[in-house]
């Protein structure tokens, strides 16, 4: 009875980190070069939604978002987009976002392809 119980705590600790994990989402780099930006189209819920899945949320989602900056909808990422400095903090060398460096050009450059078609959803 005890080993059913382990084996279970352990399946449902594993699907824990399995859903929450911050890999979901992830678009390769090569992907992202080859593909989205040759593509005269960027939406949020096809390219920019998995990148700040990825990117963003560890830290701006939840009841107690760093810099009191919520990031986990379109409208939350076009305002800080539009009237925020989203775009600023993701391309700045010395304060960038994430914290733990630049993205990769290929995925910051799908923000400014987002921007240029006009933040379709």
């Amino acid at each position: 009875m005890n080993n059913n119980r382990i084996i279970l705590n352990t399946l449902v600790l594993i699907g824990i980190i399995i859903t929450t994990s911050c890999t979901k989402g992830f678009i390769p780099e090569e992907e992202i070069s080859n593909n989205t930006l040759t593509n005269d189209t960027v939406r949020y819920t096809t390219h920019i939604e998995s990148i700040v899945s990825t990117n963003c949320f560890n830290c701006h989602s939840g009841n107690n978002p760093q810099g009191n900056l919520l990031l986990e909808n379109y409208n939350q990422v076009r305002n800080s987009t539009e009237n925020g400095t989203l775009l600023q903090r993701i391309n700045d060398v010395s304060n960038p976002m994430p914290t733990s460096g630049l993205m990769p050009e290929g995925t910051r450059a799908i923000f400014d392809k987002w921007v240029q078609n006009g933040y379709l959803e």
